[in-house]
Formats: C-alpha cells, structure tokens, sequence
C-alpha cells in the first residue's frame, strides 16, 4: 500500500492537472452548471471523487455551487473563484485559483495569488502554523485590500475536510506547530470589502452530521445510508443526491427536516465588491514542506 506521503503527493498532482485543464473552460456567458459537469467528469476521469462540491464563487459570494437547473452565465465583467477538492480513499486535495475578465481587478487577483506563495515559501517542519498569519499580516500592512479575517485554512485527514487543526490568516497566539504527517489546505480571500464574510440566508451545500440520530422514514434512511457509504461526513449538494443518487426532491427535503444534516450557506462580502481566492495543500515531510498541489 502506498503511505499517507505518497497518496497525498498522487492526490495533489491529479488536482493541479485538473486545475490547468478547467482554466480554459472558465470563460465569459458560459454557465456555472455546464462547467461544473465538465469538472466533475475530468474528476471522475482521473480516479477520484470529489471532496466536496466543485465551488463556482462569483464575485463577492463564497461557498456557492449550482443547482440542478441553475441558469447562473459568468458575465463580461465577473470574477470568478474556483475551488475544487478532490480525494483518493479518503486522502484530499484541495485547492483555488481565481480568474478575472475585469481588467479592474487584476491586481487584486495577481496580489492574491503572490501572497499565498510568499506565505508558503521556505516554510519547516517544526515552525508553528501562527507563522504563516505572520507573513499574512506582513504582506496585508500595506495593500489597500483586506484579507477575509474569518475564514481560514484547515487540517486536512482521511475522510475529514476540516480536521483539528486550522490555519488562520493573521498571526494568532496558537501553538500549533508543523508536525511530520500533518496535510494542511492554506485558503485565503482577499478583497476590496470589509475583510469580514457574513452568512446568506440559503444554503447549497450540505454534510452529514458527526453523530447521526435515528430516523423513521425509510426512504430518507435509505437516502442517508448511501450517502455515509460514498461520502462519511464529506460535503454535497442537492444535485448529487437527486442526479447521482437517483432520490426525489421529497426525500431531500425531509433528510433536510432531520437534524442529522450541517447546512453550509453561501458566504457573502459587502454588495458590489469581489474577492479573490487562493488555496493550495501543504504536507509536512520529515525534512521539508511539500505543497502537494503544485
């Protein structure tokens, strides 16, 4: 068998070449529906599932992916985010890039993208995780973008998105430090707004929660036992259980009326302003730091 090193080095390779091959698609009055369909078969093409539901986040929304009929085109003037995570038995890589048709906003999505990798450079095992919001803050003091305070980076274990660890994206008093064995997806938003995510009142992603109680109905049990059998506690969305699990719109709303479902709604900044996004994976090595998704 191949060690956690090894498979999440071979996850992380198979994401960075989907990523290259969805840019192209990523294109002005195409619809959010049509290139998630195109994601996902490149996914399932490449021998592995996603890890959560590929996020298509225009603008100043986070969290957003489409519907079963969404109509939602990318305009002329949008920026859109693309956050995509895949796994391979469980091992996950997760990760972003930003692309832009607003020239407006090329130097926030250049600045974006330049400060993750200086985040990232030269980092060592044994270095507390608190040094990457510490070279965050450094690279924010002067720019007149603000950074998504409430919104971080996560631990990264088999089958589990967000793990014990978290990364955030200022220097906090945490003493956390890069361990050997540890896989981390650093995440940060950046953005003309008030650097500060507020919950939309909808949601279009959903997970299963931790401790699942009882329930009657035997369809909606049916309905929860195949999705912990493909997913655990991975995240999906209505598509998923209506066009790949085959279950009716009925059974959805009422494994949604159980308490045994985390709602993730839509995130939004200020109206009127965008946000950046930049995500990559780390793995600490015995020796290095391995950014598993370049």
């Amino acid at each position: 068998a191949m060690s956690d090193k090894e498979m999440y080095l071979k996850v992380g390779k198979i994401h960075k070449e989907i990523c290259e091959k969805a840019k192209p698609l990523i294109k002005t009055g195409e619809k959010l529906l049509d290139i998630t369909k195109k994601i996902e078969a490149m996914v399932q093409g490449a021998g592995a599932s996603l890890a959560f539901p590929v996020n298509l986040q225009l603008n100043n929304l986070v969290h957003y992916s489409p519907l079963p009929n969404d109509e939602t085109v990318i305009g002329p003037k949008d920026l859109i985010k693309v956050d995509i995570g895949i796994h391979i038995d469980g091992y996950i890589a997760d990760g972003a890039f930003t692309i832009n048709f607003d020239p407006a906003y090329d130097d926030m999505v250049s600045f974006t993208e330049e400060t993750l990798e200086n985040a990232l450079k030269g980092l060592k095992p044994g270095m507390k995780i608190s040094e990457i919001g510490k070279r965050l803050d450094l690279s924010m003091k002067d720019s007149k973008y603000k950074i998504i305070r409430n919104l971080s980076g996560h631990q990264l274990q088999a089958w589990d998105l967000h793990s014990i660890k978290s990364v955030p994206v200022f220097e906090t008093p945490n003493e956390d430090l890069l361990e050997e064995g540890d896989a981390l997806a650093v995440e940060i938003f950046i953005t003309d707004g008030e650097g500060w995510i507020h919950s939309a009142p909808q949601a279009l992603i959903y997970a299963l929660t931790r401790n699942l109680a009882p329930v009657r109905n035997a369809n909606v049990k049916k309905l929860q036992n195949d999705i912990f059998k493909r997913r655990k506690t991975l995240p999906f969305t209505e598509r998923y259980v209506l066009e790949h699990l085959g279950y009716s719109k009925v059974d959805f709303f009422l494994l949604k009326k159980t308490d045994n479902l985390k709602e993730y709604p839509i995130l939004v900044e200020k109206p009127g302003t965008k946000i950046a996004q930049f995500e990559d994976v780390i793995y600490v090595d015995k020796d290095k730091v391995i950014i598993t998704t370049k």
